[in-house]
């Protein structure tokens, strides 16, 4: 048998339509601009097409980019020191087994940056064509559809063949990844891929991943233990009744705390819970850079800590929180030292972000805050325009004054002008006897958020460019003008610089608004951001409601939603699921109607009950698939399973032991 005949046998058992379907369904997708229906496509690529073409993913594109240059690598190998050292051995023992098999192994980061690559040196060569090299980015959103990226969309272990690759460039290739997981959490460290030329296709490789991913984990699991025995020894938790003690590792992770931890921490108002063990940040005290989910830190003060030493260096700290006071000592970074109050210090507390776009928008927020200059805020409807005009507002000089929203496209032009500059009593027919002051009028002193400015209409928009000009206003029915001062920040959806060009927006007036412009990115473009959304949504309804927790399958679906709605829609969804559910911790069956999955979506198959199947990792849920399906394929002859799965006969029964397979399978 040849091995295009073999590759072509294999692609039939493992469920996958043949080239030619699938590239006739890649042109028809494109075609329909995104309309999966009757494709001739399996489930999962049709869901990752879908994303790749709401991300704006090129599907002509020829090559990976490289996302760190080589003066940027050695930053990345340094924030991913422990998983590179973990990984070695099996990227040591790829380097040998893959040599001569016409594949490569590489490994990333958990953004999908790549970080190494060995094999076949034929096929590493062929990979650097494709662009594949280390710093190169290979997540969806800028790669479309392959194992890395897509794994990391689903974290699933992912096999994606051929044509089934969204960019054209990538098409020639085979490749398979499975996630690596942080033991402490599940965080999503990073992948390993296994990948070749179409030709070297083998369903197999899923289960040859899975293995390795579970040895990595393995060996950052032993690792964690040596570290925390270390701090262990050089700590002392003992109880004391007016002060909470807890023990973090350098990189935030929490080992232990006192018993009376939680209650000291709520009596002081402080929203960390070690229950939910959250990485908290001590680089400002000599801990690690985290690139993961994490609290800030900086509510710690710097006489609580005690930091613990090995040989001269840090290796974790001891935090000691004494009741009694209203709230921490903040220690000044060099974004907020010249703020003087707290709140000044966490402009953003009803906001959270560790996405780029995120930190990027609100650190320029926090300098356009300290200017008298006026604001333009521009994203999709729901993505915090108010938050971020709220904050910037706590943050300014205006701060002691009122804030003053106003939507503009709530209002016809008749009410909107009455509610901007207000009326006398007796100025038009309804209008109130003893008059009213308009919003730009109650904004005096503060900040004035107009929301939709786009909406504005044309004939009104000169009358208010004057009252920026001259800051003050006349009240409809009115002679006597009103002295103003107010700080403006405008917001909108629309492309305003198009409604320029077509004549339905001043072009002064865009100019005045716009001298300082932030944009927000949607949702869909912070999936990392999704964690920490839900967290403060599930923080302020604590008091009202039973605290709440996240299951990881519900908190996978959160991160894998599209959210047109942005966050105004997650923090609704999250919102009712609090109210709706008596569970203390929320899953899948929460989630409101709409958001559920069609009965008809296939079910993993498994005899383990709810209980059991949470002790595995979504790596074993692969692995346990894998091993059901082969019994199942050879009759349940063990001998011809293990063969197939080319593992010892012993090693399989090992493997049916731990899932709990019965051989009759």
């Amino acid at each position: 048998m040849s091995s295009h005949q073999r590759s072509k046998l294999t692609n039939q058992k493992a469920g996958f339509y043949s080239q030619k379907e699938v590239d006739k369904a890649w042109d028809k997708f494109l075609c329909s601009d995104g309309d999966a229906e009757d494709l001739k496509i399996r489930e999962q690529i049709a869901s990752s097409w879908s994303r790749c073409l709401t991300d704006g993913v090129n599907p002509e594109q020829k090559t990976a980019p490289t996302l760190a240059s080589k003066g940027q690598l050695n930053t990345l190998f340094s924030n991913n020191k422990e998983l590179l050292a973990c990984a070695r051995p099996v990227i040591q023992q790829a380097q040998t087994f893959l040599h001569d098999l016409d594949t490569i192994l590489f490994v990333t980061d958990y953004q999908g940056v790549n970080l190494e690559i060995v094999g076949d040196p034929d096929t590493v060569e062929q990979a650097n064509g494709i662009g594949l090299i280390q710093g190169s980015g290979w997540s969806e959103t800028v790669s479309g559809s392959n194992a890395v990226g897509t794994a990391i969309a689903t974290n699933k272990p992912t096999q994606v063949h051929g044509e089934e690759h969204y960019c054209q460039g990538l098409k020639p290739w085979t490749c398979t990844a499975s996630v690596i997981t942080d033991p402490y959490d599940n965080q999503m460290l990073g992948v390993i891929d296994v990948s070749g030329l179409t030709n070297t296709f083998d369903q197999f490789h899923v289960p040859l991943v899975v293995s390795w991913a579970n040895q990595i984990q393995t060996a950052l699991a032993q690792t964690l233990a040596e570290q925390w025995r270390l701090i262990e020894k050089s700590s002392n938790l003992a109880n004391e009744s007016n002060v909470g003690k807890l023990l973090f590792d350098r990189y935030g992770r929490l080992l232990k705390f006192s018993q009376n931890t939680s209650s000291i921490l709520s009596s002081l108002g402080n929203n960390y819970d070690p229950i939910q063990k959250r990485r908290l940040s001590f680089e400002r005290f000599g801990g690690e850079k985290i690139i993961y989910p994490h609290d800030d830190g900086q509510w710690v003060s710097g006489d609580w800590l005690k930091p613990i030493k090995h040989e001269g260096d840090v290796v974790g700290f001891e935090l000691h929180i004494p009741s009694g006071k209203s709230k921490s000592t903040i220690i000044p970074t060099p974004n907020s030292s010249q703020y003087k109050t707290t709140d000044k210090l966490n402009p953003f507390k009803n906001a959270y972000g560790i996405s780029p776009s995120f930190k990027a928008s609100s650190e320029k927020a926090i300098k356009a805050a300290v200017t008298p200059l006026p604001v333009l805020i521009l994203g999709d409807t729901g993505v915090g325009k108010e938050v971020f005009a709220q904050a910037i507002h706590d943050t300014s000089n205006y701060h002691k004054g009122p804030f003053i929203d106003l939507n503009c496209g709530a209002f016809t032009k008749d009410l909107l002008n009455s509610e901007l500059f207000g009326h006398v009593g007796g100025a038009f027919t309804g209008a109130n006897k003893g008059g009213m002051a308009g919003k730009l009028e109650s904004a005096n002193g503060g900040t004035l958020f107009l929301d939709e400015i786009g909406e504005m209409p044309l004939e009104m928009q000169p009358v208010f460019l004057r009252v920026l000009q001259e800051r003050k206003i006349y009240r409809i029915g009115d002679i006597k003008p009103i002295p103003v001062d107010f700080r403006l920040i405008a917001a909108t959806n629309c492309n305003l610089k198009d409604l320029v060009a077509e004549g339905r927006f001043r072009k002064d007036l865009y100019f005045r608004l716009s001298t300082i412009t932030i944009s927000l990115d949607p949702l869909s473009e912070r999936r990392e951001d999704i964690e920490g959304i839900a967290q403060l949504v599930l923080d302020r309804l604590k008091e009202q409601v039973i605290p709440k927790y996240l299951s990881s399958a519900l908190l996978n679906r959160l991160k894998n939603q599209k959210w047109p709605g942005n966050i105004r829609e997650l923090v609704n969804v999250v919102e009712c699921m609090c109210y709706m559910s008596q569970n203390e911790t929320l899953t899948l069956e929460d989630l409101p109607e709409g958001y559920q999955l069609d009965k008809d979506s296939p079910e993993i198959i498994t005899n383990l009950d709810e209980q059991a199947t949470q002790q595995f990792s979504s790596l074993d849920q692969a692995e346990l698939e894998v091993i059901e399906t082969t019994i199942k394929q050879s009759g349940g002859n063990i001998t011809q399973a293990a063969k197939t799965l080319g593992m010892a006969k012993g090693t399989l029964y090992q493997r049916m032991k731990k899932y709990r397979l019965e051989k009759s399978r």
